[in-house]
């Protein structure tokens, strides 16, 4: 069962239970199997806040990187040494419908070296800045 389908089974147990079918009757009719609590927690989200309470905001297991987004981040740091990894997350959802955190991005990005530079050269160059230093020639910040 894909996610779109489980959520609708979650609907219509919600529906069965606020016509007054019982939980075990509402989902066995919703073809999903949950528990008691499950059943009536999700009657409640229901009740409250329509389908987005149905919705699903946990992440889970961390995404496997695919090939396809290793290429797609690989070829826009060689386009770009200095992007962004807001820019890239932007990219990899736009182009392959896959929501990638920025923190897993920049774990992949550094386990691959392709990062821009780390929190602690920014650090660097703010000091640099305010002391009335030139950026180094090549520098992303």
């Amino acid at each position: 069962m894909d996610k779109q389908e489980k959520q609708e089974a979650k609907k219509v147990v919600a529906e069965l239970m606020q016509a007054g079918y019982s939980w075990q009757e509402a989902t066995q009719r919703a073809g999903i199997a949950m528990g008691k609590s499950t059943a009536y927690s999700v009657w409640k989200k229901y009740r409250e806040k329509g389908m987005d309470g149905l919705l699903d905001g946990r992440h889970g297991h961390r995404f496997k990187v695919t090939e396809g987004v290793l290429q797609l981040m690989k070829e826009a740091c060689q386009q770009d040494a200095c992007i962004s990894s807001g820019e890239i997350q932007k990219m990899i959802k736009d182009q392959m419908h896959i929501n990638l955190s920025i923190t897993h991005l920049n774990e992949t990005r550094a386990a691959y070296g392709w990062t821009n530079q780390s929190g602690s050269e920014e650090k660097k160059r703010h000091l640099r800045m305010s002391a009335g230093k030139r950026e180094p020639e090549g520098s992303c910040w």
